[in-house]
């Protein structure tokens, strides 16, 4: 399981493991979203290389198996 704190999850960089070497991999948080009780709910990536956002929970990218910490 990946690691972090959720407070530093802000403009952090991620790699995504795809099957495909040419896939688009590499990945900035660039917002985060709380819920109403201000616990942190979802995360805004987006691709650095065409700019393509998606949103998603953040508890994703503590799966190693799909994400890795920093670009690779």
């Amino acid at each position: 399981m990946n690691t972090f704190s959720t407070d530093t999850l802000l403009f952090s960089k991620w790699t995504r493991e795809t099957l495909f070497e040419q896939a688009d991999r590499h990945f900035l948080v660039i917002s985060c979203h709380k819920d109403e009780r201000g616990e942190l709910d979802r995360v805004t990536v987006q691709d650095i290389n065409t700019l393509q956002e998606q949103e998603l929970d953040w508890h994703e990218l503590e799966d190693p198996t799909r994400w890795h910490m920093g670009w690779h």
